[in-house]
């Protein structure tokens, strides 16, 4: 609490001020500041200091029953993953989840917490649909904004809320969009042109459909990562564009990459034209700012191909193994994921699953069916 004098820079007349700042003591990051000016006399200033000190009190008061503000919510939270769960969310999955929180979330980042209503979280979705969002994603931001939630509820910052306003909320996910793929023929489309005009790309595209790998995880491949006598790539470490680091790879452990035949003959290739150069692949600028899909969808675009981003690639890979033939389980430990389940969204686009399965149907006769085969190969009269 102050008193103060002032002068008018206008009038050159004399004024009192009345300032009030109160912070919680129950919670720091609860604060109330209030101020009033053009006070004639010390009396009524004086007199103004109680009022608007009985005014922040209860203003003081009513933010405490409340709790803490959305944005202020969202920091404690990644703080708490910060000091008691480093190992279980690595640092950029952690940023990756509170950017998301905060952009899907931006209208309530000056709400009190505790205010937030079942409309208010309809709303995030209605814009998510607007936007394109697939369901499966919005049922993640869904699931990570209902966790932010139950930790202000357990931990006491959002007060008068037992039940997040997320429950309740369903979101259908039976419409499955189908994933960007593209065919052998235009694989090998998208390849002959890179290079017919020696796009500074073609490498990397090749690498990435010869091995699956992520494209953080191209980037940060070096020549130390390869084995060419025993035919293998020793994948370790990814590229994240937005800290420009060098990490560990998306699922937090190694794996080992064959290389074929034709990828042998690609990596020589481009040992000759590296030099001294210790990372495998040409590091375009581009490259460096995580506009990879940009270049590739334009490029695509350009030579009447499907717009496609950087990591359909890695699907193109894991598709056209399983159309080979190769089993699941070897292409889930090539490509890195934790469990089959991703499998099974390529293994139906692949339809490695339904491939044959009607000519069991045997519904007519054989001689009809044979008079049909007849009638249509034979030469017309």
């Amino acid at each position: 609490m102050a008193i103060n004098t002032y002068t008018d820079k206008k009038t050159g007349e004399t004024f009192y001020k009345v300032s009030i700042s109160l912070r919680s003591k129950t919670d720091i990051r609860v604060r109330v500041q209030k101020a009033k000016f053009a006070i004639r006399t010390k009396t009524q200033a004086e007199r103004e200091e109680q009022a608007l000190l009985r005014e922040c009190l209860l203003l003081l008061q009513s933010k405490e029953n409340q709790g803490a503000s959305w944005d202020a919510l969202i920091t404690a939270w990644e703080s708490y993953l910060i000091k008691y769960e480093p190992n279980r969310v690595n640092a950029v999955t952690r940023s990756d989840y509170v950017a998301s929180i905060r952009k899907h979330t931006s209208d309530w980042l000056r709400l009190e917490a505790a205010s937030i209503t079942k409309a208010d979280a309809r709303s995030v979705f209605l814009k998510a649909t607007e936007m394109g969002i697939r369901p499966s994603h919005q049922v993640r931001i869904k699931n990570q904004i209902n966790r932010v939630f139950q930790f202000g509820i357990e931990n006491g910052l959002v007060r008068g809320m037992t039940m997040s306003p997320m429950h309740g909320i369903r979101i259908d996910t039976k419409t499955e969009k189908k994933p960007e793929i593209l065919s052998i023929q235009e694989i090998k489309k998208l390849l002959q042109m890179a290079k017919a005009i020696d796009s500074p790309w073609y490498s990397t595209w090749a690498m990435a459909l010869f091995t699956g790998m992520r494209s953080g995880e191209l980037y940060a491949l070096t020549w130390k990562d390869m084995d060419l006598e025993s035919k293998s790539i020793s994948v370790t470490k990814s590229y994240n564009c937005r800290l420009k680091t060098i990490k560990s790879t998306k699922a937090g452990y190694w794996r080992t990459v064959p290389i074929s035949s034709e990828l042998l003959i690609l990596l020589k290739e481009i040992k000759l034209k590296s030099g001294s150069r210790e990372c495998v692949l040409p590091r375009q600028n581009t490259w460096t700012k995580g506009l990879q899909a940009r270049e590739l969808r334009g490029f695509c675009v350009g030579i009447g191909l499907p717009s496609i981003k950087f990591h359909t690639l890695r699907a193109c890979f894991a598709t056209q193994l399983i159309r080979s033939g190769v089993p699941p389980i070897q292409i889930q430990k090539i490509c890195g994921w934790r469990d089959l389940e991703t499998m099974q969204r390529y293994i139906r686009l692949a339809g490695i699953e339904v491939e044959g399965a009607t000519e069991a149907l045997k519904l007519l006769p054989d001689e009809d069916v044979m008079g049909k085969v007849v009638n249509l190969f034979a030469p017309s009269s």
